[in-house]
């Protein structure tokens, strides 16, 4: 799958104005998703992935891992990008599904074992 299908759903959901936006909400959803597991999984999981969204752009900057319940998740996003809880959750949502598109169903079934119950569960969903 290629990146710009990623940006192009992200815009048509309404309330992702542009796409430098739609870009930032992708690196933010996915780096957080990445920064959820340990660094091998994380690893597997961004080669999958298009450029840009490569391990070290995504979870370069996180020290430990994030312990995070799928409310908290949608919580910092929609705070990062202003956005309701249903307008994030749509926007994690719609990430997950072109994520789960990219990857494959063999790769998505190793790595939700690595992932937080909720954020395994959310994926599965989306």
């Amino acid at each position: 799958m290629e990146y710009q299908k990623f940006v192009n759903d992200v815009e048509n959901l309404g309330f992702i104005k542009d796409p430098d936006t739609a870009d930032a909400a992708i690196k933010a959803v996915l780096g957080i998703l990445a920064s959820s597991m340990e660094e091998p999984q994380a690893r597997k999981l961004t080669e999958k992935l298009p450029e840009p969204l490569t391990y070290d752009r995504l979870v370069g900057h996180q020290a430990r891992l994030l312990d995070i319940s799928i409310d908290e998740y949608v919580a910092e996003i929609g705070t990062q990008f202003g956005l309701n809880d249903d307008e994030a959750r749509e926007l994690v949502d719609t990430i997950f599904h072109n994520t789960k598109k990219a990857v494959g169903e063999d790769t998505l079934t190793e790595l939700e074992y690595d992932m937080p119950s909720e954020i395994a569960e959310e994926f599965e969903n989306a």
